[in-house]
């Protein structure tokens, strides 16, 4: 599992989830500047890091990746600020 932090709340993803996380990032008005999250979320979802892993983000971040959660498709997530 992939698990996702700010250091105060936390949440964990599977390979396909992060996948789903990271498309619904790239197509939201934060995908250019957050693309190292893009980009983490991506290579956990195609396994090239372990089974295990953490991803450390802002608390800015962190809600707006929860907010992406509660979408249930990518499509829903462009252009979301």
């Amino acid at each position: 599992m992939l698990t996702v932090t700010d250091f105060k709340r936390s949440f964990r993803l599977n390979y396909d989830d992060s996948i789903d996380l990271e498309l619904k990032l790239n197509v939201s008005a934060h995908g250019r500047d957050w693309s190292h999250i893009g980009n983490d979320l991506y290579e956990y979802g195609i396994k090239k890091k372990g089974l295990y892993a953490e991803l450390l983000v802002e608390k800015e971040e962190f809600t707006f990746l929860l907010r992406l959660l509660e979408k249930l498709t990518w499509e829903q997530c462009k252009g979301m600020i």
